[in-house]
């Protein structure tokens, strides 16, 4: 995708990646779940690879809608952000089994996570105004 994100404290990060379910709903997710981390003892380019194994094991998670995959290249740091129907999916999935793998192959102390209320896209972060197009190829 080659698109750069900013995020609302600053950090900016490429996106490589984007998956979308569509539903016969037409209501809008109504969360959004952010995790960061570094992952430990892999390149950069190794997890972005890895990252196409899990795919499946969060898209069958009850309540998911939407993820960006991003990295940032500078720093080694991985983001997924994620849209969920609602605040108790994105809830379940960050105390998850899959989110305790992803901690254990990350750096100490590398994860952050956020579970946010969307109210009307307000904390939606890839509107069309907060995504560029990247310099990089």
């Amino acid at each position: 995708m080659n698109r750069e994100i900013v995020m609302e404290d600053g950090a900016r990060f490429r996106i490589f990646r984007h998956v979308t379910i569509r539903t016969s709903s037409s209501d809008e997710p109504q969360a959004v779940f952010i995790v960061r981390f570094r992952p430990a003892h892999v390149t950069v380019q190794a997890n972005i690879r890895f990252s196409l194994l899990t795919m499946m094991i969060f898209m069958g998670f009850r309540g998911f809608r939407e993820k960006f995959w991003c990295v940032n290249d500078e720093t080694g740091l991985c983001q997924g952000v994620y849209a969920w129907q609602t605040l108790q999916d994105a809830q379940n999935y960050a105390s998850s089994v899959a989110m305790r793998v992803m901690t254990n192959r990350s750096e100490p102390d590398s994860v952050t996570l956020k579970v946010l209320e969307q109210e009307r896209r307000k904390y939606w972060l890839f509107q069309p105004a907060q995504i560029q197009e990247s310099a990089t190829p």
